[in-house]
């Protein structure tokens, strides 16, 4: 209800809708990619630590992407960076549907991490939302409402992931190739979501952008985005390590396929939707902090019931209730960031932070496949699991009592 009321006093006005638009495209391809890259990239040969490294290299150049473009879309503005993404992501997925060759596939990987997320990632969008809107209630409701869009594209993404076993069969495919035409279909759908980039206009009048671009950083600011990056490192680091890897973690131990952790993902998209139109108002009643320290909690308590999980079932529940309480806290958070520095060096926040996180999640997906290699496959739940109770801790130490 608390969504409606929003889109009734036109919160979303025409650009916020077009980012909305491109969003819910590039997440479609987000939603499926997750779940086969991994899987993909065994069926043609790969071992476990070399698929962390192909994935891993891509969140090292993400950790570059999201503080260049965070900062210099608070100085430059935000539309170039998002098509920027747009473009690089149309790029992986055609390197991804034309080679099989390990170095090709690596740069696929490096290039598609500059457009990964919503065109230039969050730190570009936030700051996007942040200057279209004022006041704390309409960006909660924004970004939950973003998280809604984005959940409905992921689910079909998640669902998009069985494809290849239709592909298999119906085009007389080997289990390989199977997975081209996922590929070209993604980088269609990209093509899609540049497109509508393009009638974007930015967020602030050039008057305020020359404003802003006078000074960057102050010492409270750069206090503000340093204790904001020690966070943000704790849950990447976390969520990369239980995350990162675990379509491969069920095909190796329980012989999943796509196909089968399909519907799985669609659930964990599937079920936060409902509770994204009431985040505003759990937001406004027990506040931020504390609806990230339960989230937390909650997530890492289920990431440790993963990692100790001896049945196929009891390993997707714990992993559905895992991925929807780290689901359902995004836009929480997302709002969050926005609260607690000027609008305009929000981008600057979201984008260090992010950098510094992604440097850290980057080594998760080697982690984790060097462990899988050597046969210790619960140990980066386990480790994932601990580093999000500590997260919760962090957001209870340096943000009680503010935001609330």
């Amino acid at each position: 209800m608390c969504l409606i009321k929003s889109l009734q006093e036109k919160t979303v006005d025409r650009d916020l809708l077009f980012l909305l638009s491109s969003m819910f495209f590039r997440r479609i391809v987000m939603g499926f990619l997750e779940i086969v890259r991994g899987i993909y990239f065994a069926l043609i040969g790969f071992d476990p630590l070399v698929i962390g490294l192909i994935i891993g290299a891509g969140s090292i150049v993400g950790t570059l992407r999201s503080a260049l473009f965070g900062v210099l879309s608070d100085k430059y503005g935000r539309k170039i960076f998002l098509i920027i993404g747009s473009f690089t992501s149309i790029l992986r997925m055609l390197l991804f549907a034309t080679s099989r060759d390990f170095w090709i596939l690596l740069l696929a990987q490096i290039v598609g991490a500059l457009g990964e997320g919503a065109g230039a990632g969050q730190p570009v969008v936030s700051g996007y939302i942040a200057e279209k809107l004022s006041g704390s209630t309409k960006r909660t409701q924004m970004f939950s409402l973003t998280a809604i869009t984005n959940a409905l594209a992921s689910t079909l993404g998640s669902l998009a992931a069985a494809l290849p076993a239709y592909f298999k069969s119906t085009l007389n495919l080997n289990e390989v190739n199977s997975y081209l035409p996922l590929f070209w279909a993604g980088a269609t759908l990209n093509l899609m979501s540049l497109l509508l980039i393009l009638p974007l206009k930015e967020g602030v009048s050039k008057r305020h952008k020359v404003k802003r671009e006078k000074t960057i950083f102050n010492r409270s600011s750069l206090k503000e985005i340093g204790v904001y990056s020690i966070i943000r490192s704790t849950d990447g680091l976390a969520m990369g390590l239980v995350s990162s890897l675990a379509p491969l973690y069920f095909y190796l131990r329980f012989n999943m396929s796509s196909e089968s952790l399909a519907p799985i993902y669609a659930v964990t998209r599937a079920i936060p939707i409902p509770i994204y139109f009431i985040t505003p108002l759990l937001v406004n009643r027990f506040g931020y902090v504390n609806c990230l320290v339960v989230s937390r909690i909650s997530s890492g308590s289920f990431a440790l019931c993963f990692a100790f999980s001896n049945s196929i079932e009891s390993s997707i529940i714990a992993f559905i209730f895992y991925r929807v309480l780290i689901l359902v806290s995004m836009p929480v958070r997302q709002s969050f960031a926005t609260e607690i520095i000027d609008t305009s060096r929000t981008g600057s926040l979201v984008g260090i932070s992010s950098s510094i996180r992604s440097f850290l999640r980057s080594s998760a997906p080697i982690i984790s496949g060097y462990l899988f290699q050597i046969s210790q496959m619960y140990l980066p739940m386990v480790m994932g699991s601990l580093l999000l109770m500590l997260n919760a801790i962090q957001f209870r130490i340096f943000y009680s009592g503010r935001t609330e």
